[in-house]
């Protein structure tokens, strides 16, 4: 790190299926290592992560980069991530009010990043209403239809670098009849419509939105003060061998081609988007950081094979409760089985980072899963699918694994963690325990390498 001699980029990524405590690290890192930057490089406004500083300052970032409540330090969205001019708004309203009065100014995009309009939030959230109870745990941000849209080729894509063309109201127009259409037919073929799914359609069809967000979007991109740049605005840091913060957002678990589908996010939430960013700068170390709770966490649909309902009960999430899109938070046990396979597809990490520690503390044993039964009693293991198909059918894999417990020695004293929990679990998963956190704040954090 920068104050031990390190130039290069920590990379911070989840290996569960989100809410694993990533922007507590990531504003940890930046403390530590006095990095100048936090690169958003995948993902969208759907990021959720929660910081809470020494002094009690509290954000959940959703674009900017979780470093941002630290004095000077910048954001660059990489070209990955996709933007929602209207969310930058009211995140920048919010750190306002935080005293962070030049959000924009330390906020940087770059021009390729795609834009996520209300239109394909409407239809993103007509289409999961549609589904009822088969709900596949959307944010219901309309990410996942954008990305959509740049895979189809069919129809227009905004990028941040189309906000200032003259022809941004009829690209918008568009987008708008092209969801139009979409949402009339998946209406069409419902069986029976709900009125929520109905007030949607209404949405996309406002006739005066193109307009509007026209001029919205280009006195964003022109009057704002945010700035415009690709990786060239990191080179002065590199150049001065500082340090680097990349921060992912969601988890291993949701990754697109990984994840268990249809409970998963259309962008890579691996490494390899991080690696796709690096890829256009300058020769730099890596250095991979994958972050889990001391249990597992899932909010919304989907597997969760270690999933317990008494431990549901006794942890309250007070910053992450009942969501109308995502639905519940439910707990689970650590499920080493579920880390290794991220592991696996994620390419393997340099450091373990794990956090809620202190929320297990006093606890005489812990169960830790370590492997997967048929309801046979016969092991299971996950293979890394190939095809769209062979996701679905690890999912349905998985509907059907029974957790295999091995219960760990607990801690009255945290300090019992490093060679007690957190030794057995980075054994557990062949790797190497990086840091440990036990609270909110970066004063309760304890990190354990040099690089």
């Amino acid at each position: 790190m920068a104050r031990h001699g390190f130039s290069g980029v920590l990379a911070v990524v989840g290996l569960g299926w989100g809410d694993e405590g990533k922007g507590s690290w990531v504003d940890y890192l930046v403390r530590q290592t006095q990095a100048p930057w936090v690169a958003r490089f995948n993902g969208g406004p759907q990021a959720a992560h929660h910081v809470v500083t020494p002094t009690g300052q509290t954000h959940c970032f959703a674009q900017w980069g979780s470093g941002t409540l630290v004095p000077g330090v910048r954001t660059w969205l990489a070209q990955p991530m996709w933007v929602d001019p209207l969310a930058l708004s009211k995140e920048q309203q919010a750190l306002h009010r935080l005293g962070i009065t030049d959000a924009y100014a330390r906020l940087t995009i770059d021009p390729r990043c795609g834009i996520v309009t209300p239109f394909h939030t409407s239809l993103n959230r007509l289409r999961e209403t549609l589904r009822g109870a088969d709900r596949h745990g959307s944010c219901g941000m309309g990410v996942g239809e954008a990305w959509h849209d740049s895979q189809r080729g069919t129809g227009p894509v905004l990028r941040w670098q189309d906000l200032q063309a003259p022809r941004l109201a009829q690209q918008l127009a568009q987008i708008q009849a092209d969801k139009i259409a979409q949402a009339e037919a998946l209406l069409q073929a419902a069986p029976a419509i709900a009125p929520a799914a109905q007030t949607y359609l209404h949405e996309l069809q406002l006739p005066h939105l193109p307009h509007w967000l026209a001029d919205y979007y280009r006195q964003m991109a022109c009057n704002s003060g945010i700035n415009t740049a690709g990786p060239e605005c990191l080179h002065p840091a590199l150049e001065a061998g500082q340090t680097l913060i990349f921060e992912g957002a969601q988890g291993v678990l949701l990754d697109k081609d990984y994840g268990f589908s249809p409970y998963i996010t259309p962008s890579s939430t691996t490494f390899a988007s991080a690696r796709a960013v690096l890829a256009e700068l300058p020769a730099v170390p890596l250095y991979r950081l994958g972050v889990l709770r001391a249990y597992s966490i899932r909010h919304g649909a989907g597997p969760l094979v270690t999933e317990d309902a008494a431990l549901t009960a006794a942890l309250p999430e007070p910053h992450n409760g009942q969501s109308v899109w995502q639905g519940a938070v439910r707990l689970g046990w650590f499920d080493a089985v579920a880390a290794h396979y991220a592991l696996q597809v994620s390419g393997g990490i340099d450091h373990l980072l794990l956090t809620q520690l202190d929320r297990l503390t006093g606890r005489t044993r812990i169960p830790v899963c370590t492997a997967y039964h048929n309801t046979a009693g016969q092991p299971i293991t996950l293979q890394t699918p190939q095809t769209p198909k062979q996701q679905r059918q690890l999912t349905q894999q998985l509907a059907h694994c029974l957790p295999h417990y091995q219960q760990v020695v607990g801690w009255n004293d945290v300090a019992q963690v490093p060679t007690g929990y957190g030794a057995f679990l980075a054994d557990e998963l062949h790797v190497t325990l990086g840091g440990l956190s036990y609270g909110p704040t970066a004063t309760t954090k304890q990190l354990f390498f040099k690089s």
